[in-house]
């Protein structure tokens, strides 16, 4: 199990995104926004995200989680469906 703080989270996932070049700079600040929305929701039930004295964390499983997470971003831009990544998305 891997624990990140959410700025840690974030910049694993950027440098991830980095390396695709069909996620461009304005995609990865988008997944950037999405995220801080899905976090900040009022009722957030996602097992994986907690909150420690006003901290973020993240909790992954492995390190393959970001891959996972990277490339079903991918798959959701190169089929233009940026909505079905987001809906119901979770760790």
């Amino acid at each position: 199990m891997i624990e990140l703080s959410k700025i840690d989270f974030v910049e694993e996932i950027k440098a991830e995104m980095a390396g695709y070049e069909e996620i461009e700079k304005e995609l990865i600040d988008k997944w950037i926004e999405k995220f801080d929305r899905y976090i900040n929701q009022k009722n957030l039930k996602d097992k994986c995200i907690k909150v420690k004295d006003k901290n973020i964390i993240v909790k992954l499983d492995d390190e393959a989680d970001f891959f996972k997470i990277v490339d079903k971003y991918l798959v959701a831009i190169e089929n233009e469906d940026l909505d079905a990544y987001w809906n119901n998305w979770s760790l």
